[in-house]
């Protein structure tokens, strides 16, 4: 808690009072004037808590799991796999209104982006490409998309770090609080996906611009490997750099690069612990195992309905007529709305769980990141 402002402010029955000192606030308890059920905020933070949580003034009341030192504390493996379940079950209602606010826009944009039209692999055929053009259905569904996934992200954040903290707040306190780092979310998110867009398309093109050469020479082939090999290096030190920029720019008004850099220096620090002591190592390993089991449920949900659909196909121009046929329609058949109204909900479901195994792995790092602080100073 060091570090933070000791003046208050105090709402109650919807109107704030203050700035007040923490010695104020005690008198006002001994008068009776401030409950535990009141709310506060301190001075430049946003984030609103019942005044009992706060162990300066309630002491005999304060619950152990509400204080700052509770949330950031380094975890074993089995709080940081448990823990995230315990968040996702008890704020899945919260997480759910968040998660409908960009999964609505991201289904409409998806049945509203116009139809690539794929190759004519027959023998002779020389039909060219036809660029799609978007409706303006699409662009709208894409603006809102924009608009509102900055929210449904910092949504996410408080959500699962009220709870780790032990917080009562309101969803509209939440909703207010992801509106208000909208700027600071859309931000640091254009700067994260940017550098990814980036750093992947541009060797991604020389590459392509190389296999388009029709014979390529030793030294060609050369070339195409230390690309390929230069792309995934920048690739992965962006993974590395960003790991935990979702709980940084939505948790801390600092600023996009600030968020960055705080999620750059979580993720490389305490080098000199075992790797799986470390922040890097942990939040990979999260990560990984999050996409295998998404990658899983998605086959498993998906089967069903590509076993319906290819029934009867006997051979793979058959399959491919079918793929053409699919691509290009009109309107969508039952099995093509049920397949992508299932792939939706399993994202829908599968989100806030990765949200909250790194609000977990964020205050982890941060408890590893002073503790090593600590020795430092302490070693001068």
């Amino acid at each position: 808690m060091d570090g933070m402002s000791e003046e208050w402010m105090v709402r109650v029955a919807g109107q704030e009072y203050g700035p007040v000192e923490t010695e104020a606030l005690r008198e006002w308890k001994a008068e009776g004037r401030l409950i535990p059920e009141n709310e506060l905020r301190r001075v430049g933070e946003e984030n609103w808590i019942r005044a009992g949580s706060v162990r300066e003034i309630f002491p005999e009341s304060a619950a152990p799991v509400a204080a700052e030192e509770t949330a950031t504390r380094a975890r074993s493996w089995r709080e940081i796999l448990a823990e995230p379940f315990q968040i996702y079950r008890m704020g899945f209602g919260r997480f759910l209104l968040f998660g409908l606010l960009s999964a609505v826009p991201m289904f409409l944009l998806q049945w509203t982006l116009p139809k690539l039209q794929l190759p004519d692999l027959s023998p002779g055929a020389n039909a060219p490409l036809v660029w799609p053009t978007f409706s303006p259905a699409a662009v709208a569904a894409l603006l809102l998309f924009l608009a509102v996934w900055p929210v449904s992200t910092a949504g996410f954040q408080f959500v699962a770090d009220d709870l780790v903290h032990g917080r009562e707040r309101t969803f509209g306190n939440q909703l207010r609080a992801a509106l208000a780092r909208w700027g600071q979310v859309i931000t640091t998110a254009l700067f994260v996906y940017g550098a990814y867009f980036f750093w992947f398309f541009v060797p991604f093109g020389a590459l392509l611009a190389l296999a388009g050469s029709g014979q390529i020479s030793v030294l060609g082939a050369l070339l195409f490997l230390l690309i390929s090999v230069f792309m995934v290096y920048m690739n992965a030190r962006l993974f590395i750099n960003f790991l935990f920029w979702q709980p940084a720019a939505a948790l801390r008004p600092h600023g996009a690069l600030s968020a960055i850099r705080e999620s750059r220096e979580l993720a490389r620090s305490v080098p000199e612990q075992p790797k799986l002591e470390r922040p890097l190592y942990r939040g990979a390993i999260v990560a990984s195992v999050w996409l295998l089991l998404v990658l899983i449920l998605t086959f498993g949900v998906q089967l069903p309905f590509m076993v319906a659909r290819f029934v009867g196909v006997a051979n793979p121009e058959e399959a491919m007529a079918l793929a053409r046929t699919l691509a290009e329609a009109k309107t969508p058949d039952t099995l093509t709305i049920l397949a992508d109204v299932a792939s939706a909900g399993l994202s829908l479901l599968m989100q806030p769980l990765l949200a909250a195994a790194f609000i977990v792995l964020y205050y982890d790092a941060r408890a590893r990141a002073g503790k090593r602080d600590e020795e430092e100073i302490g070693s001068d």
